[in-house]
């Protein structure tokens, strides 16, 4: 079923890697990043105009249209394409951008909702965001699961070299099993990475060290040292008033409601017995950072005040100790964060769920056994939304599958790692499908979301920018 949209995306794809080939032969003798490579002036008041989509495909449409395979093309910027297929097939809606790497003018970010660790927002809006801070996004993708009561994502989440959130497994209701999802990242060198990533955190004051078990998050059923930062608010949790998740009266709650209630009674709770100790930065990041004790801040029970320019040690059981003898040696204190071995701190990070393809091979087929789906997500078909690289991680591709519509039924999770196949991709997952698969390029959502109002209201998102020096 595959095989006529292996051949509509074939040459698009082609001309792509040939032109990133030529480029990077060329550029062989330049340094790796200089100003020509940056995004001119000129370019961004291109940017800045309102796209208007070639379109394979209409909602209009009421049965799918005659032809098996229609295939549009459009260069959004220099080095950025964006596709349209319609196939009979399915029948299938797919929106792809692809993004040559090799050119070094953009750079890939990650937003959250209201810039804020809860709450949600429309991807277009991020984006609006983003523009009033005079930056110019040229695409934009809706990106992690997330609590459709918090909006509060469900993996690691890192913006900016900032760590949003940090977890050694995932903050999901719905796996079968515990585990680290699937994850995608770029490095502090601007290196694309797909992986199941946990979080490695170390504190380390004199010569005493012990591990984070969580960044502004506290697992429900291990008991450690938890970081807090400004990014989860002005306050460490400790108001059990959030332990139930809303939900319309008379209805029971799904196997997912009640483990989620379950899962935050039991960090609330355990918060509520924390030792914390308040640190001030005196210089470094997120991902290495040196600190300073914050005089008079030991504290218990929670609630304690996140300092603007600093964070808060919160530990539990044994860790409790640790952050005592922090306080009264008031000695330097060292933390780095890391994606698990990989040596070179991220400056982007989101999540996803599961896996798709791994070193060129199709692991969807194993998705239930390997991360915790289940059929009813995995094997029915559903809107999606998708990452891809190519094996020279040169070629960064955004795919979004329409669903729900008569012209377009969506995909199953191996019909989706079978499309990234054939447009190239050696490395690729799935991210929060079904009505939050969102697609926007300069201005317009090219893709048809499923819910009837249209954009929905999600937790986090890539964004594609043109690249500053830093």
């Amino acid at each position: 079923m595959i095989g006529n949209i292996r051949h509509a995306c074939g040459s698009i794809l082609l001309e792509l890697l040939t032109h990133s080939a030529a480029y990077r032969a060329a550029s062989s003798r330049t340094l790796l990043v200089s100003a020509a490579l940056l995004v001119t002036s000129t370019d961004v008041q291109a940017l800045n105009v309102v796209y208007q989509p070639t379109r394979c495909v209409r909602d209009t449409t009421a049965a799918p249209p005659p032809a098996a395979t229609i295939s549009t093309v459009d260069t959004i910027a220099p080095g950025i394409r964006y596709q349209c297929v319609y196939s009979k097939d399915g029948p299938w809606a797919i929106h792809v951008i692809s993004i040559d790497l090799a050119l070094r003018r953009y750079a890939i970010e990650g937003a959250r909702a209201m810039d804020a660790m809860f709450g949600r927002e429309k991807v277009s809006e991020m984006v609006q965001r983003f523009q009033a801070r005079g930056d110019t996004p040229v695409v934009a993708l809706n990106a992690d699961f997330f609590s459709l009561r918090t909006g509060e994502v469900e993996n690691n989440a890192v913006i900016a070299d900032a760590w949003v959130k940090g977890v050694r497994t995932s903050d999901s209701p719905h796996d079968g099993f515990d585990n680290a999802h699937t994850q995608f990242a770029v490095d502090d060198r601007g290196r694309p990475l797909i992986g199941r990533f946990a979080l490695r955190g170390e504190v380390r004051v004199a010569s005493r060290r012990i591990e984070l078990v969580g960044i502004n998050y506290r697992p429900p059923r291990d008991a450690g040292l938890v970081l807090y930062t400004p990014w989860f608010g002005s306050r460490t949790p400790h108001d059990s008033a959030l332990t139930t998740t809303s939900r319309p009266s008379g209805r029971a709650p799904s196997e997912a409601e009640v483990r989620e209630d379950s899962m935050r009674a039991q960090s609330l709770a355990a918060a509520r017995q924390a030792v914390e100790l308040a640190l001030i930065r005196v210089r470094g990041s997120d991902s290495d950072g040196w600190y300073r004790v914050q005089r008079g801040s030991l504290t218990s029970n929670g609630g304690s005040a996140i300092p603007r320019k600093g964070a808060v040690l919160s530990a539990t059981g044994a860790a409790a100790d640790f952050v005592r003898r922090a306080a009264r040696s008031g000695a330097a204190v060292h933390i780095t964060a890391r994606l698990g071995t990989h040596p070179v701190p991220p400056r982007t990070v989101v999540g996803g769920w599961p896996g798709l393809i791994v070193d060129g091979r199709n692991v969807a087929t194993a998705a239930d056994s390997i991360e915790g789906t289940f059929p009813r997500f995995s094997a029915e078909r559903h809107p999606r939304s998708a990452i891809g690289i190519s094996r020279d991680s040169t070629t960064l591709m955004f795919v979004v599958v329409d669903g729900r519509r008569p012209w377009s039924v969506g995909m199953s999770l191996v019909e989706l790692a079978q499309q990234l196949l054939a447009l190239g991709a050696y490395q690729a997952m799935n991210l929060d499908g079904g009505g939050s698969s969102t697609l926007w390029v300069r201005g317009t959502i090219v893709n048809y979301p499923s819910d009837a109002a249209g954009e929905r209201a999600v937790g986090n998102a890539l964004l594609v920018l043109p690249r500053k020096a830093r």
